[in-house]
């Protein structure tokens, strides 16, 4: 990672801040904050709150207690958004820490407490472990049962070959998100990184550069959006281990070829179109594998990929500035929590190529720069 970064520093680029396209605010966004954090805290905690002194007091659905989601949710938004430092203490931050670590079962090391949600354990476990590092914390207790699967390339091999492969885009919570959460915690041993990459380097379609495993895949071959929004789980970790991207070019050319002429990846939304984690999944997608072959020296579709992510800037920002959207079109904390990172990982392209399109008081903040998960 470190080295695709000094790399594409030596890349010559227009000058920063050369406003070479459309610019674009995120005003209306920022504006919605309050209400937002409001809306999602814990009723037990309203007469408290403090939107600039916030204490992880969060549930994923509006009037319910704080759980493990919610309270991670709001710290990847807050992180993304450059508002951490801003609308919290060092008092309040450990606060927050200390809740999140008493979702962990001390005894699985999985995050099973406080959890109300249909998501994996392997999910759950590396969001909550990138929300601690945000916060500037760990967990208490040892990623248990993930290292005992992680401690041999037979159960590590089982564990891959047993998820679930047919629906990719839930498969991938399990399948990149226990080594997300033991690579952020350091607790896998050396010779498991080798055979989990291998074996995914191994089954992976070279001319998709997804993974499509399921039966119907033995017919049809044609990349879909679920395989485009599984493959990230898996490629955070790589690009977090320093591990080459399998087939850069075609992960670019599947996922350009899935966006809609909407500008977005789906068409997602009961009371109105908006952006959430598939569209993050597709930008990171071409911007990561973008930023491989760059860093080699290979310049591969830029201009395509420049008109990819402004469609997308273009129909995504009107939605996140519209006044109340934030409550109105998503219907849970999760949902909205990726939506700034999708527009943090495009203008991380821009700036790249020195044509920034976003005029903000501070820098988006890519999540998947820090950790391996969201």
């Amino acid at each position: 990672m470190l080295a695709i970064v000094l790399s594409l520093a030596a890349i010559p680029s227009r000058a920063q801040n050369s406003y070479a396209g459309p610019v674009y605010n995120l005003d209306g966004l920022y504006a919605q904050l309050d209400n937002y954090f409001r809306y999602y805290t814990d009723p037990r905690y309203l007469k408290q709150f403090d939107p600039h002194d916030l204490r992880g007091h969060f549930s994923i659905k509006h009037g319910q207690a704080q759980d493990v989601y919610g309270s991670s949710d709001m710290v990847y938004t807050l992180y993304i958004l450059a508002e951490l430092e801003q609308r919290t203490t060092p008092e309040s931050r450990k606060e927050w820490a200390e809740f999140l670590q008493s979702c962990q079962d001390p005894e699985t090391g999985w995050f099973s407490r406080h959890h109300r949600t249909m998501h994996s354990r392997e999910h759950t476990a590396a969001y909550a472990t990138g929300a601690l590092d945000m916060l500037g914390y760990k967990p208490l207790y040892p990623l248990s049962q993930a290292k005992n699967i992680a401690s041999s390339k037979i159960s590590t091999e089982l564990w891959l070959e047993t998820i679930f492969w047919p629906y990719i885009w839930i498969g991938s919570h399990q399948g990149g998100g226990m080594p997300a959460a033991l690579e952020m915690t350091g607790e896998a041993p050396a010779q498991f990184w080798n055979w989990y990459f291998d074996w995914l380097d191994r089954k992976v379609n070279p001319q998709t550069g997804f993974w499509q495993r399921a039966p119907w895949n033995v017919f049809y071959k044609k990349p879909s959006r679920q395989e485009m929004a599984g493959a990230p789980h898996f490629y955070w970790v790589y690009q977090h281990r320093d591990r080459p991207l399998p087939h850069p070019e075609k992960i670019i050319d599947s996922s350009l070829s899935l966006q809609l002429p909407n500008g977005l990846w789906d068409t997602k939304g009961k009371n109105g179109l908006y952006s959430y984690c598939i569209d993050f999944d597709a930008i990171y997608n071409i911007h990561h594998a973008w930023q491989e072959l760059r860093a080699q020296g290979i310049d591969y579709r830029t201009e395509d990929i420049k008109k990819c992510f402004d469609r997308y800037l273009a129909a995504a920002v009107p939605i996140f500035n519209q006044p109340g959207s934030l409550l109105k079109l998503y219907p849970n904390s999760h949902k909205s929590a990726a939506a700034p990172a999708s527009v943090a990982e495009a203008e991380q392209f821009f700036i790249e190529i020195g044509e920034p399109r976003l005029k903000l008081k501070k820098p988006l903040n890519p999540p998947i720069n820090r950790v391996p998960w969201l």
